[in-house]
This record gives structure tokens, sequence and C-alpha cells, in this order.
């Protein structure tokens, strides 16, 4: 939306990504009338280039509450929008491919199916009888029929036209530059093209949103993440679920590979194995992809699906997550009155951001969000004002 800038709002929430979107939205559908600002364009950042799987496997075990209904949340906005963001269950698989890590899988689907969720451990044989192109040397994969995908772009788009729907003021192009306060509680934001006043701010600018909290000498633990990704020409119909790599013996770093097929077409494959770091001027300039991600990728393509090896890649692209040092999000109220965040969420927004959304919609409003919202209080970490 184009056009004056508001003067006034019930509240404004900074950063048009899934999770930005997702609160302005519930917010409005609350009946508060929100402002919702992009520095750049809607999903143009992390969310818009995420290959946003919605999923219980392999997670928190102590967010499995949430990500249920989480996932559930997901499948009722697509019955009710009538599905325009290519919501599909197509289940997920998390190979393995060192005999040592089929204790690990065996241990997360025990510990999944105990709270009631229907995860399988499968042979090799079985595997390809759910994903036939993978024929490398696994020795099985875990399964998690439930799992679901989204078009990351579409969703955006979708939920910011449904907010919009509901009341919410959306400007694309418009940085918030500082927290408005008068040393007791916010009082708005400041853009370029002016002040708005507000009781409540949101910062929802994942990794970047710790910026604008220490405007008002507030540190936030949340780091930038360098996320890598790769996409082939588009192929004819090939995968069918989303892959996954088992979380090794050894640490949770292989956990983050992520393979799977778009609508269009294209392979993507998704990782932030050994990143390289991130530098601090990182958010205002084009990131290059490391040659060594593209060479380390090709290779577990290949090795994984033999019979991708002459597909050709069309592009690749970095994106910056937000990460929290527990990996959990920081949602809820920061130590200044009508200041809330919603960011950390280490690469899963859009698998967390309907609840989040409603998190911050029932503080905002007063109402108790339970006892669910402990695991996402971002004073978990101490008192946050430096």
């Amino acid at each position: 939306m184009s056009g004056e800038l508001p003067k006034t709002a019930d509240a404004v929430v900074v950063g048009g990504g899934i999770v930005g979107v997702a609160v302005a939205r519930q917010l409005a559908l609350d009946g508060l009338q929100p402002v919702l600002l992009e520095s750049g364009a809607f999903g143009g950042a992390v969310s818009g280039a995420s290959l946003a799987c919605l999923g219980t496997h392999m997670h928190d075990i102590d967010e499995l509450p949430v990500l249920v209904e989480t996932c559930a949340m997901w499948q009722d906005l697509a019955d009710q929008l009538e599905n325009p963001f290519e919501y599909n269950r197509c289940g997920q698989l998390r190979f393995i491919l060192r005999k040592e890590d089929v204790a690990v899988a065996e241990h997360w689907v025990a510990r999944e199916r105990a709270f009631g969720l229907p995860p399988e451990l499968l042979s090799p044989q079985e595997v390809q009888d759910i994903e036939p192109m993978l024929t490398g040397p696994i020795f099985g994969a875990s399964y998690s029929p439930g799992d679901a995908t989204v078009n990351p772009f579409l969703a955006v788009r979708e939920l910011l036209a449904d907010g919009r729907r509901h009341g919410v003021t959306a400007f694309p192009s418009t940085p918030a530059m500082r927290l408005l306060d008068d040393g007791n509680a916010i009082t708005g934001i400041q853009t370029p093209r002016g002040d708005i006043s507000a009781p409540h701010v949101v910062l929802a600018a994942g990794p970047w949103s710790g910026r604008l909290a220490a405007s008002v000498g507030i540190q936030v633990p949340v780091n930038a993440r360098q996320a890598q990704c790769l996409a082939s020409t588009r192929q004819q119909p090939a995968l069918r679920t989303v892959i996954g790599a088992c979380e090794s013996s050894g640490g949770v770093e292989s956990g983050y590979t992520q393979i799977q097929q778009a609508k269009s077409g294209q392979i993507l494959f998704n990782t932030v194995v050994a990143p390289d770091a991130t530098q601090p001027d990182s958010k205002d300039h084009i990131n290059e992809v490391p040659l060594r991600f593209v060479r380390d990728s090709i290779r577990t393509l290949s090795l994984l699906f033999p019979g991708l090896s002459d597909i050709q890649l069309l592009r690749s692209w970095v994106r910056f997550e937000a990460v929290s040092p527990d990996d959990r999000f920081l949602t809820g109220e920061l130590g200044l009155p009508g200041l809330l965040i919603a960011a950390g969420d280490n690469g899963s927004g859009f698998c967390r951001a309907p609840f989040m959304a409603r998190l911050i919609s029932q503080l905002i409003r007063g109402i108790d969000p339970g006892p669910l919202a402990r695991l996402y209080e971002p004073q978990r970490f101490g008192e946050l004002p430096s």
C-alpha cells in the first residue's frame, strides 16, 4: 500500500516476513488497527527464500504441543482461504547416512510416538517405496507423514492480503529507524516518512530486530546466521516429499539439510551446515553463496539422488535467519512496557508463525496466553535492558 503514513496506530509491527505479516493479520482479526512496516519488499528477505516446511519431526520435544497446533492452524488457513499458497501435506523423510545414527532416529521416533504422533523408521527399500529417486547409500530414514509445505512467497502475500481485508495498513520500503519512548514506556516508532504514535511495537524483523531494541537500551540475544539455497532448472515431477538429514549422533548440524521439489518443478536445496560468518553489514548488501557450498550441495544431491546428477543449477542465494541461544523463538514482552518481539526462530518461522502471532495478540490484548508461552519468554535469558 502506498500513501501517507498514519500518525497513530493501535500497534506497529516491524518486519514484513511471514512472522510480521502473521502478527499484523492476527491483530487485525482480533479487532486492532495495526500498521505493518517493511524496509524492503514483503517476503523479500529470508521468508521469500525459505523452503517453508511445516512439521513436527525432529524439533524440540517440549515444543510438540505448539508444533501440532500451528500445523493445524496452517491446514485451517489453507481451507479458509481456499489454499492460494500451495499447501501440500507431502510428508517428510529424514535420511540416515551413518549406521550409528539409526539409534538417533529410533530415539526421535519413540519420543514422538509417545506423544501421539505417527512417525516411522523405514528400511532403505521402504524409503524407495515412498521416494523412488532416493537410491543413495542410506541406512534408512525416519518418516513423518503429516508434515507439509507451502509456497513461501505466496504464503506471505496471501496472509498479507487477508490482513489488509481485515484492517492491516501495510507499507513496504519504509524502514523503522528507531523506537520512541518517554522513559517509562514505548510511545511509537520513527521512520524516514514520519513518526507513528502507538502504545505497542512488535519487533518481527528477524535477525535485525536487535538493532531497534538497542535504540532504547535493550540488548536482545538474537543473531544472524547465513542460510544458503540452490535451485535447479525446472524438472519433471521427481521428488514427492520433503527430504532432510537425520540428526547426527555427534550434533545437530546435519539436521538442517532440506531438499524438495517446488510445484514449479525446481529442485530446491537448503542448508546452514558450516555457514560462513555473518558480517556486520550483511543486511545492506547482496551476499554471494560460497562456492564451497555449491560444491558440497552438488556432491550431496548426487550421492542421495544419482538419477538427478545431470540436472542443471539455475540460481543460488543467501539470506539471514534469526537464531537465539537455545534455538527457540523470543516471543513476548521486552524490558519496556509496550515493546514486544517475535524473532529468533532458528530458520523455522513458517513452522511457528501462526502460533506466535496469536501469542503476541493475546499479550497485547491482556489475555493470559497459557503455560506454553513460557517456552518463548525473552526473559528466560535474564534481564534484557543493558
